[in-house]
Protein backbone atom coordinates (compact mmCIF):
# COMPACT_ATOMS: atom_id res chain seq x y z
CA UNK A 1 0.00 0.00 0.00
CA UNK A 2 2.74 2.47 0.98
CA UNK A 3 4.68 1.76 -2.21
CA UNK A 4 1.54 2.45 -4.27
CA UNK A 5 0.98 5.81 -2.52
CA UNK A 6 4.61 6.93 -2.75
CA UNK A 7 4.74 6.10 -6.47
CA UNK A 8 1.28 7.43 -7.37
CA UNK A 9 1.44 10.63 -9.45
CA UNK A 10 -2.02 11.72 -8.32
CA UNK A 11 -1.26 11.17 -4.61
CA UNK A 12 2.02 13.08 -4.80
CA UNK A 13 0.79 15.94 -6.99
CA UNK A 14 -2.30 16.49 -4.81
CA UNK A 15 -0.21 16.40 -1.62
CA UNK A 16 2.27 18.93 -3.03
CA UNK A 17 -0.54 21.07 -4.44
CA UNK A 18 -2.20 21.28 -1.03
CA UNK A 19 1.05 22.34 0.64
CA UNK A 20 1.76 24.96 -2.03
CA UNK A 21 -1.84 26.23 -1.92
CA UNK A 22 -1.65 26.62 1.87
CA UNK A 23 1.65 28.47 1.58
CA UNK A 24 0.28 30.93 -0.98
CA UNK A 25 -3.06 31.30 0.87
CA UNK A 26 -1.18 32.26 4.04
CA UNK A 27 1.05 34.66 2.11
CA UNK A 28 -1.92 36.37 0.43
CA UNK A 29 -3.98 36.71 3.62
CA UNK A 30 -2.95 40.36 4.18
CA UNK A 31 -4.59 41.37 0.88
CA UNK A 32 -7.68 39.24 1.45
CA UNK A 33 -7.18 36.84 -1.45
CA UNK A 34 -6.85 33.10 -1.67
CA UNK A 35 -4.33 31.67 -4.12
CA UNK A 36 -7.16 30.20 -6.20
CA UNK A 37 -8.72 33.65 -6.49
CA UNK A 38 -5.45 35.20 -7.60
CA UNK A 39 -5.20 32.55 -10.32
CA UNK A 40 -8.67 33.47 -11.59
CA UNK A 41 -7.84 37.19 -11.55
CA UNK A 42 -4.58 36.62 -13.42
CA UNK A 43 -6.33 34.47 -16.02
CA UNK A 44 -9.04 37.11 -16.48
CA UNK A 45 -6.33 39.74 -16.94
CA UNK A 46 -4.34 37.69 -19.43
CA UNK A 47 -7.33 36.43 -21.41
CA UNK A 48 -9.28 39.68 -21.66
CA UNK A 49 -12.99 39.35 -22.35
CA UNK A 50 -12.93 35.57 -21.94
CA UNK A 51 -16.26 33.81 -21.69
CA UNK A 52 -17.01 31.62 -18.69
CA UNK A 53 -16.21 28.51 -20.75
CA UNK A 54 -12.93 29.94 -22.02
CA UNK A 55 -11.86 30.97 -18.54
CA UNK A 56 -12.79 27.53 -17.18
CA UNK A 57 -10.65 25.93 -19.90
CA UNK A 58 -7.69 28.21 -19.13
CA UNK A 59 -7.63 27.41 -15.42
CA UNK A 60 -8.69 23.79 -16.00
CA UNK A 61 -11.82 23.95 -13.88
CA UNK A 62 -15.40 22.95 -14.48
CA UNK A 63 -17.95 25.74 -14.82
CA UNK A 64 -19.54 25.01 -11.43
CA UNK A 65 -16.20 25.38 -9.64
CA UNK A 66 -15.42 28.53 -11.63
CA UNK A 67 -18.83 30.02 -10.83
CA UNK A 68 -18.18 29.54 -7.10
CA UNK A 69 -14.72 31.07 -7.45
CA UNK A 70 -16.02 34.08 -9.39
CA UNK A 71 -18.81 35.05 -7.02
CA UNK A 72 -16.69 36.72 -4.28
CA UNK A 73 -14.52 38.37 -6.94
CA UNK A 74 -17.61 39.96 -8.53
CA UNK A 75 -18.89 41.02 -5.11
CA UNK A 76 -15.58 42.70 -4.25
CA UNK A 77 -15.59 44.47 -7.61
CA UNK A 78 -12.44 42.79 -8.95
CA UNK A 79 -14.27 41.37 -11.94
CA UNK A 80 -17.30 42.38 -13.93
CA UNK A 81 -19.51 40.67 -16.45
CA UNK A 82 -19.90 42.33 -19.85
CA UNK A 83 -22.50 41.34 -22.42
CA UNK A 84 -21.11 41.31 -25.93
CA UNK A 85 -22.76 42.11 -29.24
CA UNK A 86 -24.14 38.58 -29.17
CA UNK A 87 -26.40 38.88 -26.11
CA UNK A 88 -25.94 35.17 -25.38
CA UNK A 89 -22.20 35.62 -24.76
CA UNK A 90 -20.98 37.24 -21.58
CA UNK A 91 -17.34 38.08 -20.97
CA UNK A 92 -15.51 38.17 -17.66
CA UNK A 93 -13.46 41.37 -17.38
CA UNK A 94 -10.83 42.37 -14.82
CA UNK A 95 -11.71 45.78 -13.36
CA UNK A 96 -9.32 48.54 -12.29
CA UNK A 97 -9.91 47.39 -8.72
CA UNK A 98 -8.95 43.87 -9.84
CA UNK A 99 -5.71 45.18 -11.37
CA UNK A 100 -4.98 47.03 -8.12
CA UNK A 101 -5.49 43.94 -5.92
CA UNK A 102 -3.18 41.93 -8.20
CA UNK A 103 -0.49 44.61 -7.87
CA UNK A 104 -1.05 44.73 -4.09
CA UNK A 105 -0.61 40.95 -3.92
CA UNK A 106 2.71 40.89 -5.84
CA UNK A 107 5.05 41.32 -2.83
CA UNK A 108 3.17 38.63 -0.88
CA UNK A 109 3.12 36.30 -3.90
CA UNK A 110 6.84 36.97 -4.47
CA UNK A 111 7.67 36.00 -0.90
CA UNK A 112 5.83 32.67 -1.24
CA UNK A 113 7.24 32.02 -4.71
CA UNK A 114 10.79 32.69 -3.54
CA UNK A 115 10.27 30.34 -0.60
CA UNK A 116 9.19 27.52 -2.91
CA UNK A 117 12.17 28.14 -5.20
CA UNK A 118 14.57 28.25 -2.25
CA UNK A 119 13.26 24.94 -0.86
CA UNK A 120 13.28 23.22 -4.26
CA UNK A 121 16.32 24.87 -5.77
CA UNK A 122 16.01 27.11 -8.82
CA UNK A 123 17.07 24.45 -11.33
CA UNK A 124 14.66 21.88 -9.86
CA UNK A 125 11.86 24.47 -9.97
CA UNK A 126 12.57 25.31 -13.62
CA UNK A 127 12.66 21.63 -14.57
CA UNK A 128 9.43 20.94 -12.68
CA UNK A 129 7.70 23.97 -14.20
CA UNK A 130 8.63 22.82 -17.70
CA UNK A 131 7.54 19.25 -16.95
CA UNK A 132 4.22 20.40 -15.49
CA UNK A 133 3.52 22.49 -18.57
CA UNK A 134 4.22 19.46 -20.77
CA UNK A 135 1.88 17.32 -18.70
CA UNK A 136 -0.83 19.99 -18.76
CA UNK A 137 -0.61 20.22 -22.55
CA UNK A 138 -0.65 16.46 -23.19
CA UNK A 139 -2.84 14.75 -20.61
Amino acid sequence: MEYFATQCASFNFRKAARVITQLFDNALQPVGLRSTQLVVLLAAGIYENATMSQLADVIVADRTTLTRALKPLFIKGYLKSVTGSDKRKTSIVLTDKGHQIILKSVPHWTKAQNHVIKVMGRKNWENLRIALNKVSDKV
